[in-house]
């Protein structure tokens, strides 16, 4: 019996022994922690999606405590709340952020693009590509696998109809959905003004777009003749507007012969039965 209370004695003072010196090193070895980054990282959503410039929201959150970053406004997921609690906390005027959508620049739907190749292996839009480019008829188009759908957090954005359409009144501009397209045909498009876009990526000549889509550009220019901003060029072979420019007046929507130049807001001076055509299309089934 004495023995059995000896090895417990030793093991119980042996046990007391390390955990001292387990709380002096831990003491000693201690990182300290900058109070300042961890009350400006609980103020930002946590979606570490690189939007801001930086890795991750522990990087903006450094960045901006120890003062080598002064802009407040990078967050785009955050949104204009964020940017209000970080500059009440900081002692700063709040800034403005503006108002951004992710947008696929294609309108490639099954209705308007067919498939070249009967695609069979993994469901994803950047394994289909290593395949000659994917298997639609458009290689600049959607190959509507869903890679962006996955990695998108908040819901915004869905395929229909072979095509994926974002919905600006989910999308936080969180740049996910850009990073992850393949073809690198969603964009961010500014929400804060009325303003056209062109949703067409292709860079052939007039016959091969014309051939591979339906509402592919054909870089006919009569858009550009007919803006009265002189704020649409032609750019490898495709049509491209100056957002900082365009007034949404609708007259590049009149002339498109391709119908693939539409707008978050109806033009001006469309008809009725134009501007149901400018609705986001992520709402029609």
């Amino acid at each position: 019996m004495s023995s059995i209370l000896m090895a417990a004695l030793i093991l119980g003072i042996s046990g007391l022994v390390l955990g001292i010196i387990l709380a002096v090193f831990s003491q000693l070895m201690a990182v300290p922690v900058d109070q300042r980054q961890a009350d400006i990282r609980e103020l930002l959503p946590g979606a570490n999606c690189g939007a801001c410039g930086y890795t991750t929201c522990d990087g903006y959150s450094k960045v901006l405590a120890d003062g080598s970053e002064e802009q407040i406004n990078l967050c785009k997921p955050g949104g204009q709340q964020v940017i209000e609690d970080l500059a009440s906390y900081m002692g700063v005027d709040a800034s403005s952020m503006a108002q951004t959508t992710a947008m696929v620049m294609c309108q490639g739907n099954r209705d308007n693009m067919k498939k070249r190749a009967d695609y069979k292996g993994e469901t994803s839009c950047h394994m289909a590509s290593l395949v000659d480019g994917g298997d639609a008829s458009c290689g600049y188009g959607c190959l509507g696998y869903g890679d962006c759908v996955k990695v998108c957090q908040y819901d915004a954005i869905h395929v229909i109809n072979g095509l994926a359409v974002v919905d600006p009144d989910k999308c936080t501009s969180c740049t996910m959905c850009v990073k992850e397209c393949p073809k690198q045909i969603i964009k961010l498009v500014p929400m804060d003004k009325p303003a056209s876009f062109v949703l067409c990526q292709n860079e052939d000549q007039a016959l091969v777009a014309n051939k591979v889509c339906e509402t592919a550009c054909i870089s006919c220019k009569r858009c550009v003749k007919a803006c009265p901003e002189e704020c649409i060029s032609i750019e490898h072979n495709r049509a491209v507007i100056d957002y900082s420019r365009c007034t949404n007046c609708g007259e590049c929507h009149k002339v498109c012969p391709k119908d693939c130049i539409y707008s978050l807001y109806p033009p001006k001076l469309l008809t009725e039965d134009e501007k149901a055509k400018t609705r986001p299309r992520v709402l029609q089934n």
